[in-house]
């Protein structure tokens, strides 16, 4: 073979080699392409709240049928964010108004309502004083066998002492206002009998659902269950007041959003943008359906109309959240319930009555260091 012809031959080859990686890169890049993108949104509600999420992703799946989503539950993500769910491209988690920017906002939750029995009750009363006179005379008749299921727990006791913790008033009438809660909760169970003895949210909740109480004080996420229980029985409405023409309670609730991990990968970036767009528009139409939850944020088309009336339940449980609510940093909430706990146990079992238990709550509010918050909106 000539110097030429061996020449020839080598381009040749080369050729053939680069031809045949050419279409090698292109066969890989074809096979990424049909493997699709996988994605983790972790989520930091409950272990059984994943599969609403999956429910509420399906339209949105079903149009990019090249991106999967797994959702996963990291309980710690509510406190630590991505850091509590590390290897999650999303997660969702409760946040702060000042974190907006960052995070794309779905619902509003754990706020508390005052859920009634319509069977039983035609209009929600405005008033504790009110509700204690309905509750009376239906437990009179033997309707009923308590008048208010109210948990014990401290978080859904959380309203009833906002205005101590985060008062709308003067500090000066913080005492006189724990200790009214603290009579009105007294009498409630000490000198009515209307509210059952260390009743937990579940204790609460079957009570109603039993038709053994008109009303009951939950958290929002005790209503899809209520719901299948009672169907059109079930009644929403704020937290009434402590008295007759005065303020309603004041829940606390926190919002909900997704954010996306900063540092992804081209495709996974691309596949979690469009999920989280989703989020922001379309999948607010099916918030309430798919989770229970009120949305954040109007769909597209709600502002000139082209969106359908939301459903009659949705519209009441609306008016529930609408109320005036605490906007608090989690931080203040914690110290709340730390500092009420203790009192509460002793006020429930007898030992402590409504003066002293209000005497060391205030006490204890004031002797917080207000570094962490508890006094601050």
């Amino acid at each position: 073979m000539t110097k030429r012809e061996r020449i020839g031959a080598a381009a040749a080859a080369v050729g053939i080699v680069c031809l045949a990686l050419s279409l090698a890169y292109v066969v890989l890049r074809r096979a990424e392409v049909d493997r699709g993108v996988d994605l983790e949104l972790a989520q930091s509600v409950s272990a059984d709240f994943g599969a609403r999420v999956e429910e509420l992703l399906k339209p949105y799946l079903k149009a990019q049928p090249g991106v999967r989503v797994r959702v996963t539950y990291r309980p710690r993500a509510a406190e630590e964010g991505l850091s509590g769910a590390r290897g999650a491209h999303l997660v969702l988690r409760p946040f702060e108004p000042a974190e907006a920017d960052k995070v794309a906002p779905l619902f509003a939750a754990d706020y508390a309502v005052l859920a009634y029995d319509r069977s039983r009750v035609a209009e929600p009363p405005a008033s504790f004083p009110d509700l204690v006179t309905q509750a009376l005379a239906l437990k009179a008749k033997g309707d009923v066998g308590y008048g208010l299921a109210l948990p014990e727990e401290t978080h859904p006791l959380l309203p009833f002492f906002s205005d101590v913790f985060w008062p709308a008033a003067p500090t000066r009438e913080a005492k006189a206002t724990a200790k009214e809660v603290f009579s009105l909760l007294g009498d409630l169970r000490f000198t009515y009998g209307l509210s059952p003895h260390a009743c937990t949210s579940d204790c609460a909740a079957r009570l109603l659902a039993e038709g053994q109480v008109p009303f009951a004080v939950l958290g929002e996420w005790r209503i899809p269950e209520l719901r299948r229980a009672l169907g059109e029985r079930l009644g929403l409405a704020p937290l009434p007041s402590l008295s007759r023409g005065g303020p309603p309670l004041r829940s606390v609730g926190r919002t909900y959003g997704v954010e996306r991990a900063p540092a992804l990968k081209d495709r996974e970036a691309s596949a979690a943008d469009g999920v989280v767009a989703y989020l922001r528009g379309e999948g607010q139409k099916r918030v309430f359906a798919a989770l229970g939850k009120l949305p954040l944020a109007e769909p597209p088309g709600a502002a000139d109309g082209a969106v359908e009336a939301p459903a009659p339940a949705q519209m009441e449980q609306e008016r529930a959240l609408r109320a005036p609510a605490v906007s608090a940093a989690w931080a203040s909430v914690r110290a709340m319930e730390a500092a009420l706990a203790p009192l509460w146990v002793e006020f429930a079992d007898g030992r402590i009555g409504a003066e002293g238990a209000a005497r060391a709550l205030v006490e204890t509010v004031l002797a917080i260091d207000s570094s962490e918050g508890v006094n601050e909106q």
